[in-house]
């Protein structure tokens, strides 16, 4: 398994100090078209989820706090952070579209 897996896997589970009585959790993985190749992003359904559920339209979204919950399971590059802040909105664009048709 390679760091990044390992890296989500320890945040999935736990670092072992801390009681997982409940087990891991299951997040989703979607691929996201940034910056001309896809990239897997964990937990995007769920955010996605919540802040849809919470009535949020795609011009309600808050890009900053989106990308700083995304990025607690997430490893995205420096490089590609611009594109990543562009790309997500649309994604959820999107997920809200489908979900209100």
């Amino acid at each position: 398994m390679g760091k990044l897996g390992k890296n989500l896997l320890g945040k999935l589970v736990g670092s072992g100090k801390s009681c997982c009585c409940c087990g891991p959790s299951i997040v989703s993985v979607r691929k996201v078209q940034i910056g001309g190749k896809y990239m897997e992003i964990a937990g995007l359904d769920e955010e996605f989820d919540e802040y849809f559920s919470a009535g949020k339209s795609p011009e309600d979204v808050d890009v900053e706090e989106l990308m700083q919950n995304l990025l607690k399971i997430n490893e995205i590059p420096e490089a590609e952070m611009e594109n990543f802040k562009v790309a997500v909105p649309k994604e959820y664009e999107k997920y809200w579209q489908e979900k209100i048709a």
